[in-house]
């Protein structure tokens, strides 16, 4: 009979080592040590293994107890360290749950001290007991007895447990729901284990309990492959923006570092996907050395985000800072900010080459700063303002973030109130300077910041989604412009509208442009789509079907900004424009010097030659017009004849009343 307990037990203790090991072992290959919750987890399965193995040794031992005094006083000195051993789990698994919920860094000495009480009284139990037999002794037959110190030692393990399910319940929106759920699976398998064994002493249930417990936290918690970036080893964006989350949760206070390499589009052209990968690679290895990867963020090609915990009290926090040395930066923010830069001076390897990369470090306080999550989020969108020459962006350099969230409560005022405006630039035949048409530009007049300029709220209507919307209002009001017969009374051949190469692409666009105009049931060919060309090679196809599409339907097109690099020849020559706009760039070069004419009077003459038609934008002066009087130009736009204006001063200048 006893070897058949002993086998029911052997069962039980060999499962949980062979579990607890495996996932010790997983941890291990997923690289997942070097976290201040990975080493407890790491405590905690080493624990687990060593006293299921002890176990085992102890129940291979008992049926030989009788024939050898050494075996018994093996089988007492295992007992003794398992139950030294494991009561620290309890603690260790609330240690665990603190840096899980972030409640470690919050913690002050103090509190520290008196949640270590507890373990220190049954530590001192279990030493004494070795002489007072207050909590275990075994009897003249060799068999283990408990005492009433076991109920205290359970009390205190199921103390720290609850106290662990306590600090989860009060942090409750501080975490994920996956993190939620593996948590309380923990508490609910353990705390059964341990209340099955505590009743029922023959089923030894207690550690096989906590170590299934451990692979849901394994599989939810401490393997985190959906928080990786994988080329880049270190964490993603999504992963940042869960973190922030349960920052502002907690009402932490951070520093946060963002690095942005303003020219990575070049990169990526110039060199290509994998060259382009491996210069990120080569980027985070090198944060690596500056701070330890799980502050280290990689949000997007090019764009890394450094977050460090600025502790409030460290005079009541030394205790914890201490244990926790591994774990804090080794360095203050200016000086890993200054790390940064000095690498960054240097060049890195592109490919085969070795190129320097223009970067730009903002640095934010949180939440004073930047006061929620989404401004941080507005600060990683946002492109850093041309005008700014400093590579490190803080305090008031940032404002142009408090500006984007005006602009976007503009953008948002103005469609719930009718603030944009259409207004329109007319453009004119070179000969005769009669009117040709109208170029239509929206603006945005605001009730608290005043006049905002396209340039600056196009961008943040994009990143916001709203961007068809905001055309869609532009063309339904040349449309209704169109509608009244003014402009062709007027001879206007056509206005344009202007368009995003990403707009066409969308699915259902050649649909929803004939929709709108058919609805206004004007000529199509009075829309004069104009597209800045900025759209990949692979794309061409698309991009040529929908404007065949249109161009068949009757609409026009034309190719805006030619000659800034947003335009290529390739383009020119492949899809079916009506017209090509030389860019005022280039015309403002012409004037310069002779070898600025010499490239507007070659790019005129090519694009003659592919049988385009011609405007040439930013003429302003008499000189202008005199040089582009020599060259085969066929429409001007430009503040020589009008700035942009509204629908009705245009209407007026067209009727000759301004």
């Amino acid at each position: 009979m006893v070897t058949d307990v002993n086998g029911f037990h052997m069962a039980f203790y060999v499962a949980a080592f062979l579990v607890s090991l495996t996932i010790f072992i997983y941890t291990f290959i997923q690289k997942r040590t070097d976290k201040d919750q990975n080493v407890a987890f790491i405590l905690m399965l080493f624990i687990i293994i060593v006293n299921s193995l002890s176990e085992v040794v102890i129940e291979t031992l008992i049926p030989r107890a009788s024939d050898s005094g050494g075996i018994v006083t093996a089988e007492k000195v295992l007992s003794f360290f398992y139950f030294v051993s494991h009561i620290a789990m309890p603690p260790l698994f609330l240690y665990y749950e603190c840096c899980v919920t972030g409640v470690i860094k919050r913690l002050t000495d103090l509190r520290a001290i008196v949640a270590l009480v507890p373990l220190f009284v049954t530590e001192l139990m279990l030493v004494l007991n070795l002489s007072l037999r207050f909590v275990y002794y075994y009897d003249e037959n060799g068999k283990f007895q408990r005492t009433w110190g076991m109920g205290v030692i359970y009390a205190v393990s199921i103390s720290y447990l609850l106290c662990a399910l306590f600090h989860l319940l009060i942090n409750w929106k501080a975490i994920t729901m996956k993190k939620k759920l593996a948590l309380i699976y923990f508490f609910s398998v353990v705390i059964l284990g341990v209340i099955i064994q505590l009743i029922f002493k023959e089923i030894r249930t207690e550690l096989f309990a906590e170590a299934i417990a451990f692979i849901g936290v394994m599989l939810t918690i401490e393997t985190e492959d959906n928080r990786i970036d994988l080329e880049t080893g270190v964490y993603n964006r999504r992963a940042l923006h869960m973190d922030l989350e349960n920052i502002w949760a907690f009402k932490s206070s951070i520093d946060l570092i963002c690095i942005k390499i303003t020219d990575m589009d070049a990169v990526l052209k110039g060199s290509g996907t994998n060259r382009t990968k491996k210069l990120m690679n080569d980027i985070s290895e090198f944060l690596k050395t500056v701070i330890q990867r799980f502050y280290i963020y990689n949000v997007d090609t090019g764009q890394f985000v450094i977050v460090i915990s600025r502790d409030e009290g460290d005079d009541k926090r030394k205790l914890i800072k201490k244990i926790l040395a591994k774990y804090e930066p080794e360095c203050t923010t200016d000086e890993i900010i200054q790390k940064i830069q000095d690498r960054f001076s240097e060049p890195w390897n592109v490919g085969r080459v070795q190129a320097t990369l223009n970067s730009v470090i903002l640095k934010a306080k949180c939440p004073e700063e930047l006061k929620t999550v989404d401004d941080v989020f507005y600060l990683l969108n946002s492109p850093v303002p041309k005008k700014i020459e400093k590579k490190l962006l803080e305090g008031k350099d940032l404002d142009y973030i408090l500006r984007r969230t005006a602009v976007e409560q503009a953008i948002l005022r103005a469609i719930d109130t009718n603030e944009f405006e259409v207004y329109y630039q007319p453009t004119y035949y070179l000969t005769g300077f009669k009117l040709h048409g109208a170029e239509a530009l929206l603006r945005l007049h605001d009730s608290e910041l005043g006049n905002v300029f396209p340039d600056e709220f196009i961008p943040v209507v994009e990143q916001m989604g709203l961007i068809d919307d905001v055309d869609d209002f532009v063309l339904k009001q040349v449309c209704e412009f169109i509608k009244t017969g003014i402009p062709e009374k007027a001879g206007m051949d056509c206005i344009n509208v202007n368009l995003s190469v990403s707009q066409c692409m969308r699915d259902g666009f050649v649909e929803r442009m004939n929709s709108i105009v058919e609805s206004y049931d004007i000529p199509k060919s009075m829309i004069n789509f104009e597209i800045t060309e900025s759209v990949a090679a692979d794309d061409y196809d698309k991009l040529r079907k929908v404007i065949d599409e249109l161009k068949t339907a009757g609409f026009k097109f034309s190719m805006d900004d030619y000659g800034t690099g947003y335009s290529n020849v390739q383009s020119s020559f492949s899809l079916d424009y009506d017209s090509i706009k030389i860019d005022k760039s280039i015309l403002w070069g012409a004037e310069k010097s002779q070898k600025g004419k010499t490239i507007l009077t070659n790019s005129v003459n090519m694009i003659k030659q592919m049988d385009k038609e011609i405007v040439v934008e930013g003429v302003e002066t008499d000189a202008q017009i005199d040089m582009l009087k020599e060259l085969p130009v066929d429409y001007l736009q430009g503040y020589y004849f009008s700035k942009p204006i509204p629908r009705d001063e245009l209407i007026k200048k067209i009727r000759g009343e301004s």
